[in-house]
C-alpha cells in the first residue's frame, strides 16, 4: 500500500524538531541529572511565586479586617499575628532563594567538572565518541552547549521570579533586604547568570586538566567558592561612587537606600581622615576634632540608581572570564589530543 502524502510528510516534520545525534547522546547519558536540575529550578520558582501571592493575599485580608498592627485590640491579635508571620516567612524565603542562587555556580561547576567531563576522560568512554567521526573539540562543545542551555533556562527562570517577588511584593512591616545585600544583589540581575556560566567554564577546564571525577569536583568547588566569595568584594569599585558631606556633627545614615562604601572626616584643608580616629579608646571626640581641624564628614556611597551599571559591569567581567576559560579549555584539550 502506498503511504498517503500526509503520512509521508509526518516523519520528516518530527525529525526536524529532534536534537542532533551528539546532543541526544549527551542528553541520554545525563538525562536524569539534567531533568532533576530543571525540575528543582521549576519547583523553586513555583514555591517562591506561590509565597509572593500568599503574602499579597494576607495583606489584602488584613486590610479588610480593619485592624492595626500598632495599638491593636485583643480581637485583632490573630489577624495581626497571621499577617506578620506571612510577611516574615516571605522575607526569609527571598533570602533563602538568593542564597541558593549564589550557591548555583559551585554546584554547576562541580557537576560539569565531574560527571560531565572528567568521568568520561577517566573511564575512557570518550574514545567511543572520538572514533565515530566526532572530534574532541566537538565532543566538548556538545556537552558545554547542552549544559549552558539548561543552566541559562533555569537561572533566568529563577532570577525572573526572584526579581518579580522582590520588586512587586507588598510593603512589609519587616525591613526587606536592600538591593545591595549580597543575596539579593546576586539573585535579581544578570550577575547570577554570569557566575553560573563561569562555574560551567571552570568546571570544564578543571575536568579536562584533572581527568579524575572526585578530584575535579573537589577542586572546582574550592575554586568557585573562592570566586563567589572574593569577586564581590571588588564590586563597589566597578562604578564611580557619589559623595555627600555634612557639617561637623555626626552624619546621618546614607541617603535613600544607598550602599555605603566609605565614611570619614574632612579637615579644613580638604584631607580625609578615618572615622575611627576620634571615636576609639578614651579620647575626647571634641578635643580630637580640634586637634585635627575637623570641619565635617563625608560619605562615599552607591545610590540605588547604580544597581544596573554595577550589574552590567560585573556581568561583563564574568562573561569575559568565562570566554577566556572556555578558550583555554579547548586549547588544552586540542594539545593533549593532538
Amino acid at each position: 500500500m502506498t503511504a498517503s502524502p500526509a503520512l509521508a510528510t509526518a516523519t520528516p516534520r518530527r525529525a526536524a524538531f529532534a536534537l542532533p545525534g551528539p546532543y541526544r547522546a549527551v542528553l541520554r547519558q545525563h538525562r536524569t541529572a539534567l531533568w532533576i536540575a530543571l525540575g528543582l529550578f521549576a519547583l523553586s520558582a513555583a514555591a517562591l511565586a506561590a509565597d509572593r501571592l500568599w503574602v499579597a493575599h494576607a495583606a489584602d485580608v488584613f486590610a479588610a479586617a480593619d485592624c492595626s498592627i500598632r495599638h491593636t485590640t485583643r480581637e485583632c491579635g490573630g489577624p495581626v499575628r497571621g499577617y506578620l508571620d506571612a510577611e516574615f516567612q516571605f522575607g526569609r524565603n527571598l533570602d533563602y532563594m538568593g542564597m541558593g542562587i549564589l550557591a548555583l555556580p559551585c554546584l554547576i561547576g562541580a557537576f560539569v567538572a565531574g560527571p560531565l567531563i572528567a568521568r568520561d576522560l577517566e573511564t575512557g568512554t570518550y574514545k567511543v565518541a572520538w572514533t565515530q567521526s566526532l572530534s574532541p573539540a566537538r565532543w566538548l562543545a556538545d556537552r558545554l552547549t547542552l549544559c549552558a542551555a539548561a543552566v541559562t533556562t533555569g537561572v533566568v527562570l529563577l532570577v525572573a521570579v526572584q526579581r518579580w517577588a522582590w520588586t512587586t511584593g507588598p510593603e512589609l512591616e519587616y525591613d526587606a533586604a536592600p538591593w545591595h545585600e549580597r543575596a539579593i544583589y546576586g539573585s535579581v540581575g544578570p550577575v547570577a547568570l554570569g557566575y553560573a556560566l563561569l562555574g560551567l567554564a571552570v568546571g570544564a577546564l578543571v575536568g579536562v586538566l584533572m581527568r579524575h571525577t572526585l578530584r575535579a569536583m573537589s577542586a572546582t568547588l574550592a575554586i568557585m567558592i573562592s570566586v563567589v566569595a572574593v569577586l564581590p568584594l571588588a564590586r563597589h569599585h566597578l562604578w564611580p561612587t557619589e559623595t555627600v558631606t555634612w557639617s561637623r556633627s555626626y552624619p546621618p545614615a546614607t541617603p535613600g537606600s544607598g550602599h555605603l562604601v566609605e565614611r570619614g572626616m574632612l579637615t579644613s584643608d580638604g584631607r580625609r581622615l578615618p572615622e575611627s580616629l576620634c571615636w576609639s579608646g578614651a579620647r575626647d571626640p571634641e578635643a580630637c576634632f580640634a586637634d585635627h581641624q575637623v570641619t565635617g564628614w563625608y560619605n562615599d556611597f552607591h545610590p540605588a540608581s547604580h544597581f544596573w551599571p554595577l550589574q552590567l559591569m560585573e556581568t561583563g567581567i564574568l562573561l569575559a572570564l568565562t570566554a577566556a576559560t572556555v578558550y583555554a579549555t579547548f586549547r588544552i584539550l586540542r594539545r593533549r589530543t593532538a
